[in-house]
């Protein structure tokens, strides 16, 4: 009789351990209670999945683009910043080149004149007659 009872608890115990087998797999497969925790999907959004290999290449790709497109931007809004910045120097180049030529016409217009007091002292007073 201890032979009969022991093979009943021997399959008893099987039964168990089957049962719980199954349990914690069935758990741990997707859309069961322990999916999320385990890295499954937990009848959650659809589109939380994860993503294959070629759509990181993907991903990858379109987040270089737009840094090149940023930079192309800022390159372009550099360029313009220097092309006025030329403009404006050419523009002030040609007014003090105006300036010059009408301070070198004021040159012209008048000639220096040294009081004789300071040329060599002792000549005497002079006396300058305009001419008729």
């Amino acid at each position: 009789m201890a032979d009969v009872q022991y093979a009943s608890n021997g399959k008893g115990n099987l039964g168990v351990t089957l049962g719980a087998i199954g349990t914690g797999l069935g758990l741990m497969a997707e859309g069961g209670g322990l999916a999320g925790i385990l890295g499954g999907r937990r009848g959650g959004d659809p589109e939380d999945r994860p993503v294959t290999r070629y759509e990181m290449g993907l991903i990858s790709e379109n987040t270089l683009l737009k840094a090149n497109q940023y930079s192309d931007v800022r390159a372009n809004g550099l360029q313009q910043m220097i092309s006025n910045q030329s403009v404006w120097n050419a523009t002030q180049e040609g007014i003090l080149a105006n300036q010059r030529q009408q301070i070198e016409q004021l040159y012209s217009l008048t000639k220096l004149v040294v009081p004789n007091d300071n040329v060599v002292p002792g000549w005497g007073a002079v006396t300058i007659k305009p001419t008729a």
